[in-house]
């Protein structure tokens, strides 16, 4: 029997490719979750492939990027051209992967699925092309955003395109966390929470002062607020355990200007801002800190809807996540994390007191997520759990 294949349908961008065509709006984490998950198809015999709209903010000018197919972790992965001129950029964008879809998988054979990231409106010429082919069909569910407000004609639009997932999708649905199973009538569905990637062999925990990092977008939503107001608190009151304490953001958001403006001013915790950095840079900055934080509050409108992939990508690089109790994370982590209780500074400034203080307590507890989640989201074992479920027989 010939191995199976999966098509991942997304906007999913490598390093090179995003500098090329000059993108600064994509989302680091979910490329990594997309080329994360085709490299545990590989382990698993599958041959997976992204067709990713390889776009960004279309400013305009008449200048195009050429159609592009790259390597990324091993895995094949097709951009699609990507046009600066408004208008001609979204149909380009609209049109591209479902022709690119159409010649790879027409004369196939063997089972082959296409899973689509998000009920994303961009994706339905290609929705069409792979229900005509006659191919399994999964959408990949991220985030809550499909609880529509109706009053509204984006509303309206959200509400009609995941109608058509829900009729056009044969094979079922990915889930970020649990929750949203009500959020589709797809079945059946399963929850895919990431991987994790192995742990950086480093000398952690030995340095003077203890290294916490939050990364991302940085604004209310993931809690990036919360720390600029703890920081603040922090260097207003002076406490001394603060001179031992380092935090490090990465990413980019509203509350950038504010970090950086706390960067330029004395004061304890020190605060050392690098903004929008590369997947290495990242990767080695992760491998230099004790602590990660995933500040996502429980009050937000997405707390129960969607999981901070984050998490995973923390804990299983060896660090202690410092997290708030949202979503499936306790059930991923378990007791191998430390959990705000409120979202309030002076509760987040407790949490850093306690590692800096309890710097032994602390690195075992790093070790207890770090082995919890290496056991749960083990890169071979994810890879035969979604090739069963994408590549099955659909009901």
């Amino acid at each position: 029997m010939k191995p199976g294949r999966v098509y991942v349908i997304s906007n999913a961008l490598d390093d090179t490719t995003r500098t090329e065509r000059g993108i600064g709006t994509d989302s680091p984490a979910a490329s990594r979750k997309v080329f994360q998950m085709c490299a545990a198809l590989r382990l698993a015999g599958v041959r997976p492939c992204v067709l990713s709209l390889g776009r960004g903010h279309a400013d305009g000018r008449w200048r195009r990027h050429a159609r592009t197919v790259r390597r990324v972790q091993g895995v094949p992965v097709v951009y699609a051209p990507f046009w600066q001129l408004k208008v001609w950029s979204e149909l380009v964008s609209l049109f591209a992967p479902a022709a690119t879809l159409l010649r790879l998988a027409r004369h196939r054979r063997g089972p082959q699925a296409v899973v689509f990231y998000n009920a994303e409106p961009a994706y339905l010429p290609t929705l069409a092309v792979a229900s005509w082919l006659g191919l399994r069909r999964v959408l990949d569910l991220e985030d809550g955003r499909t609880h529509r407000d109706l009053r509204t004609l984006r509303g309206w639009v959200m509400e009609g395109t995941l109608r058509l997932y829900d009729r056009l999708c044969n094979a079922g649905a990915l889930l970020a966390c649990s929750a949203l199973a009500d959020a589709t009538r797809l079945r059946p569905t399963l929850c895919y929470y990431g991987l994790a990637e192995a742990s950086a062999a480093g000398t952690r925990w030995q340095a003077a002062s203890i290294s916490a990092v939050l990364g991302g977008t940085l604004d209310a939503s993931t809690g990036a607020d919360l720390l600029v107001e703890t920081i603040r608190q922090l260097r207003a009151t002076r406490p001394g355990w603060a001179n031992g304490l380092r935090i490090v953001i990465t990413g980019k958001g509203p509350a950038l200007p504010a970090l950086q403006a706390l960067a330029g001013e004395h004061g304890h915790p020190a605060l050392v801002v690098h903004g929008r950095t590369s997947d290495a840079e990242y990767r080695a900055i992760l491998d230099r800190v004790e602590v990660g934080m995933a500040l996502k509050p429980r009050s937000g409108p997405l707390a129960q809807t969607t999981f901070p992939s984050k998490v995973v990508e923390l804990a299983s690089a060896g660090l202690l996540v410092l997290t708030t109790d949202i979503s499936d994370v306790r059930a991923v982590l378990g007791e191998g994390a430390l959990y705000l209780l409120r979202e309030d500074a002076t509760e987040l400034g407790e949490r850093l007191r306690w590692i800096v203080e309890h710097r032994g307590s602390a690195q075992a507890l790093a070790a207890t997520g770090c082995r919890g989640v290496h056991d749960r989201c083990a890169p071979a074992a994810a890879g035969r759990s979604l090739a069963a479920f994408l590549l099955r027989e659909p009901a």
